[in-house]
């Protein structure tokens, strides 16, 4: 009995865990927006300290980063992504990719995704 409730009981918890890994389905080539909300610095997109940026001769502007529509170039391990900004412009004129834990970005509102697929345009008579 005592090995038919453990077995139970592990078998519950790993149908759990199972279901919280499932959540968002995140591949290459999808578009977000960067929304900032307030002046608060982002804290699930990894952007460089300031003091980087100015050593390396960009402009340290986290305020231009409002409604930036970036793309996803690479997936890494444990959530992590590597992304590029979709107009071709470099992040601070220094920095071409950024990386970004994507499941936290997303649920406190950092990235916000586009579903430019969606949009069909219909041509009407």
């Amino acid at each position: 009995m005592k090995h038919l409730l453990s077995l139970l009981t592990l078998f519950l918890v790993s149908f759990g865990a199972f279901s919280q890994t499932e959540s968002a389905e995140i591949k290459v080539g999808d578009i977000f927006s960067i929304q900032k909300s307030s002046n608060l610095p982002f804290d699930h997109i990894h952007f460089p300290k300031a003091n980087f940026i100015i050593k390396r001769g960009g402009v340290a502007d986290y305020k231009g980063l409002d409604d930036v529509k970036v793309k996803v170039v690479e997936l890494l391990d444990d959530g992590m992504a590597k992304l590029t900004s979709v107009n071709g412009k470099k992040f601070f004129n220094t920095y071409k990719y950024v990386k970004a834990d994507m499941t936290q970005a997303l649920e406190d509102g950092e990235l916000q995704y586009l579903d430019l697929r969606s949009k069909s345009t219909v041509a009407t008579n």
